[in-house]
């Protein structure tokens, strides 16, 4: 509950009745249910007084940290690591009754703060508890109380709740097989080479072992197969080998607006008339030594896979016939490097070429004809959201994008633009297009209050980057955290999130590849749709959680619901549990409803 205040008659007191709290503490004492309060003012109700009034003033900043935290074991998140309350209002306690009242975070040392201060307490008066913050509360831009609260929401359930903790980071890099034509120096091409693809294999190896255990991180190619065809005619061997002895080239057709609307059956064809079906064979491909590198499974099967369109044709005017070639010659091109054989592979996901076509339903009705039934969105674009509920997918619609039931998975851009290779290039891009200011350290601390506060969101959505971001061959020598060396700027961009993920928690990080995450954003609406519920059932002396009781609309749900136990394991008393058990996070059950509601029984009950 958040303190809620107001103003009566001169005097400040909560917008809830004494009435009302004497019923909610009786209702706690009488069914131990814990209580948390947020933004709230230290004093006798808490076991606490104010060590020298509201925190802090403008320039100053005084961080927080957790001190205890046995008293949530299940979050798995770590004491002592500090974060800023900048833009936090905040007021620093002392505890004045021991007794009752237990330190569980501090503020640290400001200016006016000269000793570190009481941020949060666990109160038990005779058996009513509560965990209280004297903090302003906002986990919708605050990367810290998004970490924050974490303890008090496993403290509250004693790590017993409806629903998962699963981090899922997914790093997609488009435009591979293309070259780009660089910010800076202006006017330079840039391809990435197989050496680079090679360092990022061996620190992909490198960054797994040093997450927590149950951790599967890799990049997602996204592929535009018209690049390699490029590079292979116009070898020495191509105009011989080859046949066409061309790859596609066309004109460009006039820019639209971003969110430019075509009307369905308009718009002319670019792609050249002769080129009706893929007809290249290996021998020509394999010209190219940046894609014959892939034909080595072992080397194939590093990194996941998604078709980007052929060509990287601008979608948003195109015609029914030039997206269906643009989707077909790159399933052929796929298919013909071995590509869709690997072990990651996404045959039914695209990465459209800069996000276009998604409000052209002559596109959109190529994809679905084609196979393409998800692609990844723009989530700086607001009508590429589900506006409803940031945690589902957007399927498309007639209305809003000229043919319905294409999934849209939501995709965070970054600071790492897409024809930028080098530190120096993407923050002078940054400063120029973006309002930033400072250097390429400061790019990565702008970047990682955002996207740190993403993944402690649980936030699923996964993260747009190019082929030019994984040079590392030519850059200069970095250190971010505990790692030094040659790093792309996927890489650092990388090792920003995990390497602070990893200060504050101990939480495992997989990647998904986009067919599955597709799936997830799916499966996560669909479960919501089943209104999930859990009940507790007490011991018969009321001192324990012995079993949990999963119910839904009608009992029935097309999607397992997931419940988060302590430890041990569950039994259920009808339909099916399935045991989830990643590295040292709590047990997930995954319960089938089949038309009644399940009881687990936990083999550890959970002590109230």
């Amino acid at each position: 509950m958040d303190a809620v205040s107001y103003d009566y008659d001169g005097v400040w007191a909560s917008a809830v009745t004494t009435a009302q709290w004497t019923a909610l503490h009786e209702y706690q004492v009488e069914f131990n249910v814990r209580m948390v309060r947020i933004n709230e003012y230290p004093g006798s109700d808490f076991g606490t007084t104010v060590v020298s009034g509201g925190c802090c003033d403008t320039g100053v900043d005084q961080t927080v940290s957790f001190t205890d935290v046995s008293d949530f074991p299940t979050a798995n998140i770590k004491a002592g690591a500090e974060l800023s309350t900048t833009g936090l209002y905040h007021v620093p306690a002392a505890i004045s009754d021991s007794t009752t009242t237990k330190e569980v975070a501090k503020f640290g040392v400001a200016t006016g703060f000269e000793t570190e201060t009481v941020a949060a307490v666990i109160n038990n008066f005779s058996g009513r508890e509560q965990f209280v913050w004297f903090i302003g509360w906002a986990p919708d831009w605050s990367q810290t109380c998004a970490f924050l609260q974490h303890a008090h929401v496993h403290w509250m359930t004693r790590g017993v709740f409806l629903g998962k903790r699963k981090v899922h980071l997914g790093c997609q890099v488009d435009d591979v097989q293309l070259t780009t034509e660089l910010y800076y120096p202006s006017g330079e091409d840039f391809k990435i080479q197989t050496e680079d693809l090679e360092a990022h294999i061996t620190w992909q190896n490198n960054i797994n072992a040093r997450m927590p255990t149950g951790s599967d991180f890799w990049l997602e190619l996204c592929h535009n197969g018209n690049g390699n065809i490029i590079d292979s005619t116009l070898s020495t061997s191509g105009e011989t080998t080859c046949d066409p002895e061309s790859a596609i080239y066309y004109d460009m057709a006039n820019a639209t607006a971003l969110e430019f609307v075509k009307p369905l059956g308009t718009g002319e064809d670019v792609w050249p008339e002769e080129y009706a079906v893929y007809s290249w064979d290996k021998t020509c491909a394999e010209l190219d030594e940046f894609a014959s590198w892939f034909l080595t499974a072992d080397n194939l099967n590093q990194f996941a896979h998604i078709s980007h369109t052929f060509t990287h044709l601008s979608l948003n005017n195109a015609t029914y016939h030039d997206a269906e070639r643009e989707i077909k010659f790159n399933q052929d091109w796929l298919a013909l490097m071995g590509i869709d054989q690997a072990t990651r592979f996404s045959a039914n996901g695209l990465v459209p070429p800069a996000i276009t076509g998604m409000h052209n339903g002559d596109v959109i009705q190529a994809w679905i004809d084609n196979g393409i039934t998800h692609v990844v969105g723009d989530n700086t674009r607001p009508v590429l959201r589900n506006t409803e509920n940031v945690y589902w997918p957007l399927i498309s619609t007639v209305a809003d994008n000229g043919y319905a039931g294409l999934v849209i998975v939501p995709r965070f851009s970054t600071a790492i633009y897409y024809n930028c290779h080098t530190a120096e290039c993407t923050t002078n891009e940054w400063i120029a297009t973006s309002a930033g200011t400072g250097n390429y350290t400061n790019l990565l601390a702008n970047s990682k209050s955002t996207n740190v506060r993403n993944l402690l969101s649980l936030m699923a959505d996964p993260y747009m980057f190019h082929q030019a971001n994984m040079n590392q061959m030519d850059v200069d020598t970095i250190t971010i955290g505990t790692e030094t060396g040659a790093m792309s700027l996927v890489m650092s961009w990388t090792e920003t999130m995990v390497q602070e993920l990893m200060r504050l928690t101990s939480w495992p990080i997989k990647t998904l590849k986009h067919d599955d995450i597709a799936q997830y954003f799916l499966d996560k609406k669909t479960l919501d749709d089943c209104v999930p519920k859990l009940a507790y059932t007490y011991s018969d002396d009321g001192t324990q959680i012995v079993s949990v009781t999963v119910s839904a609309t009608g009992n029935t749900c097309s999607v397992p619901i997931p419940v988060t136990i302590p430890s041990g394991s569950a039994t259920a008393s009808s339909g099916t549990v399935t045991a989830d058990v990643v590295g040292a996070e709590p047990p997930i059950q995954w319960v089938t409803l089949s038309g009644t509601a399940v009881t687990l029984t936990l083999s550890s009950p959970v002590s109230l």
